[in-house]
């Protein structure tokens, strides 16, 4: 049994919450995801089961996010439910200069990553710095935030989606907005609705999470992975890639499922050098 998981995580777990809840109900240790969310977000979570963990690198990295803005208030996590570092009481911005603040940040190419994150620094997750009050600098990275369209407008906080690219951090987005505006800001409110082709509308919802549905909804390879170009084998091609063994190769650069009979055999790398060259090998 292998797949992808839709799952539609609700407020409250962390992401690894999620997995070792369903790898229970599963009986299975062998689950990985494609993206973490945090404890207080919601929406679309995609698991991998089995063999598939060793899609997940080869997954569509675009996100869509549906997440709310809060200026006058900035905290030390970005977020609304972290530890208030600034408040300001300050009047609403006029409207089209609230939106044109969030619409500019179509485009942005750098980040720098907030302090409570993930990201390793000398093998420490800078979470686990800031705990102990220790604050690094972070060079900025590229990113790559596409469309922003704003939903509503309240007074000091509006709702609004974001199309971008892995690596993103859309609280750093809403602290960018504010600055922008001359005013302490952070993120109130966050849900994903897309993972590359995977929408929020196929996913199970925590409800669902029983064994039987869980196990009547994984997703195949050809869906998982239908993204990628696919080149059919030949038995004897197909014996070669088991070993390791690149293929002459006349098509397009760039990864593709090599299948045999329509099952997955590797997923495969053709460098511009050319050539067809094994990097995940399955059956």
């Amino acid at each position: 049994m292998e797949g992808l998981l839709l799952l539609d995580k609700p407020a409250g777990p962390s992401s690894r919450g999620v997995v070792d809840e369903v790898g229970r109900t599963l009986g299975r240790r062998d689950l990985g995801h494609a993206g973490t969310l945090d404890p207080q977000a919601t929406g679309l979570l995609v698991l991998a089961l089995g063999p598939a963990t060793r899609w997940l690198p080869y997954l569509p990295g675009g996100k869509r996010y549906r997440a709310t803005v809060r200026l006058g208030m900035a905290t030390d996590t970005e977020e609304a439910w972290g530890t208030p570092t600034k408040s300001v009481d300050a009047p609403p911005p006029p409207e089209p200069e609230f939106r044109a603040a969030l619409e500019g940040l179509a485009g942005l190419r750098e980040q720098v990553v907030p302090m409570v994150s993930a990201v390793r620094r000398g093998g420490v997750r800078l979470y686990e710095l800031a705990r102990r009050g220790v604050v690094v600098e972070r060079e900025p990275r590229p990113v790559e935030v596409g469309a922003v369209r704003v939903l509503a407008v309240r007074g000091l906080e509006a709702d609004f989606e974001v199309d971008c690219g892995p690596g993103v951090y859309v609280r750093s987005l809403c602290v960018e907005a504010g600055r922008r505006l001359g005013l302490p800001a952070c993120m109130s409110a966050l849900r994903r609705l897309a993972h590359g082709p995977f929408v929020i509308g196929e996913a199970l919802a925590h409800s669902d999470w029983s064994r039987e549905r869980l196990e009547g909804s994984l997703l195949g390879a050809s869906r998982a992975l239908g993204h990628l170009p696919e080149r059919s084998l030949a038995p004897g091609e197909a014996e070669a890639v088991r070993h390791g063994r690149a293929l002459e190769h006349t098509g397009g650069p760039g990864f593709w499922r090599l299948t045999l009979d329509g099952r997955l055999v590797a997923l495969a790398e053709a460098p511009p050098s050319g050539g067809l060259r094994p990097r995940r090998v399955f059956a």
